[in-house]
């Protein structure tokens, strides 16, 4: 029955529309509602609502029509499913350890999830209209980044969210419209290689993402951020290794309508990548003069941090400490403050992070999500392997993926980019489950 999916045209635009809006909203930090539990606390320990939490509240509510379709077809969603499931598994450490920002955080992250599957579900003008958002955005705060270093300081858009001066490495770090120099980074760093990636595969082949994924490369280097230098510099060495195998390979006729990785866009975007280091030169000097200090001056502190979160999961090992909760768990606890001298603050290791929330309960949640990501990486091959890598440090060395809301938006268009990257190479050997494969337009000589 080829007329049973027509019903379904409806929601998934208006979710491509949702998807867009989220991604424009996600720009700024405006609050909308505050719960300031702790007075003279950060953001860690009181619960925003942001402008851009509406809008994922809305795209999760009209995402919830097409998850039996998404579970039915799970192989062309494995990374955002897999993601689903850790949400369900921190459940459990909520009802425990109830709180208005563990409501926050799961509601956050059944956003974002909404906005990687919503990538991989919506087809055509939808899927460009989605991955057009990204762009711009990347764009936008590019140019707000770039104004920012001309300035030297903040440019005035402090009703958008933009924050206060960041000093790092002697100098200031541009932000753009993100709350801290590093998710502008991780921005750039996974949004560039994402965009430029998936031109290559032939998912989308627009002039805007090419554009906004080389530029984004710039953006690195104006943030001082070592994590975002290592993420640029392993995406961009995969994009290479497409661009040269793809170079090396004979062609093929039945796939020459797949765009082919172009080795002067990864020339460019490499030469963005080092203008932009170039700009803030001394800042980078600096910093790397960290790396002949103590291991603690190196890491910034982080093997304290660890120190802490070890301490803090021994206590609650089953249960966790409850989403959302680790700095006001971690305040409760002053002999564990005691082993850092930073102001409490989350721990610089986004798994761990999780564990520490959710308890024993999500290990397994957290290797199937592992799971699912390497699937997508043998799929897809080295495109997706590139944007795993640029991710990849934002994990290791930093939590803004889990406990930023603009972290959290990352992380859902990172899963359902790797999902529609994997989809692709799926499409040749579809699943009886799947339904109908996709018909693929092909090359007519005129």
């Amino acid at each position: 029955m080829p007329d049973q999916p027509a019903p379904t045209a409806v929601p998934l635009q208006a979710s491509a529309v949702a998807a867009a809006i989220v991604l424009i909203l996600s720009l700024t930090t405006v609050v909308v509602a505050s719960s300031n539990v702790r007075p003279g606390g950060d953001y860690q320990q009181h619960t925003l609502l942001l402008g851009s939490d509406l809008a994922l509240l809305v795209l999760a509510l009209i995402s919830v029509g097409g998850l039996r379709s998404a579970l039915t077809a799970w192989r062309r969603h494995a990374c955002v499913l897999a993601a689903g499931v850790l949400g369900v598994a921190l459940v459990p450490s909520f009802l425990l350890n109830p709180s208005d920002r563990g409501v926050a955080a799961l509601a956050r992250w059944a956003g974002a999830l909404a906005l990687g599957l919503t990538i991989v579900a919506v087809r055509r003008d939808g899927r460009r209209l989605v991955l057009g958002a990204m762009a711009v955005v990347g764009l936008a705060h590019l140019a707000v980044a770039a104004a920012e270093r001309a300035a030297g300081g903040p440019i005035g858009l402090g009703a958008l969210g933009e924050p206060s001066a960041y000093e790092i490495g002697g100098r200031f770090a541009s932000s753009g419209l993100t709350v801290h120099p590093y998710v502008l980074a991780a921005w750039c760093a996974v949004t560039g290689t994402a965009l430029l990636a998936l031109g290559f595969q032939g998912t989308t082949s627009s002039r805007l993402g090419r554009v906004a994924g080389v530029a984004a490369f710039a953006g690195i280097g104006l943030t001082m951020s070592r994590a975002g230098a290592i993420g640029g510099a392993l995406g961009l060495s995969g994009l290479a290794v497409a661009a040269w195998r793809a170079r090396a390979a004979p062609k093929s006729g039945h796939n020459e309508v797949r765009s082919r990785p172009d080795v002067t866009t990864i020339l460019a975007a490499g030469g963005a990548f080092c203008l932009g280091v170039l700009v803030d030169l001394s800042g980078w000097v600096s910093r790397a003069g960290q790396a002949t200090g103590s291991v603690d001056a190196l890491s910034s502190g982080r093997g304290a941090l660890l120190r802490q979160a070890w301490s803090l999961m021994s206590d609650n090992l089953l249960a966790g400490v409850g989403p959302g909760r680790y700095v006001i768990a971690l305040s409760e606890r002053p002999e564990v403050v005691a082993l850092s001298p930073q102001s409490p603050r989350p721990v610089h290791l986004t798994p761990l992070l999780v564990v520490v929330e959710g308890g024993l309960l999500v290990v397994p949640a957290l290797v199937l999500v592992a799971l699912a990501i390497v699937r997508a990486c043998l799929r897809s091959g080295v495109p997706a392997v590139a944007v795993t890598l640029a991710m990849l440090p934002f994990l290791a060395l930093d939590h803004l993926a889990w406990s930023y809301p603009q972290g959290l938006v990352l992380t859902g268009l990172w899963l359902g980019v790797l999902d529609l990257l994997a989809q692709d190479r799926e499409a040749d050997d579809p699943d009886p489950a799947d339904g109908p494969a996709p018909v693929h337009a092909t090359v007519v000589p005129s």
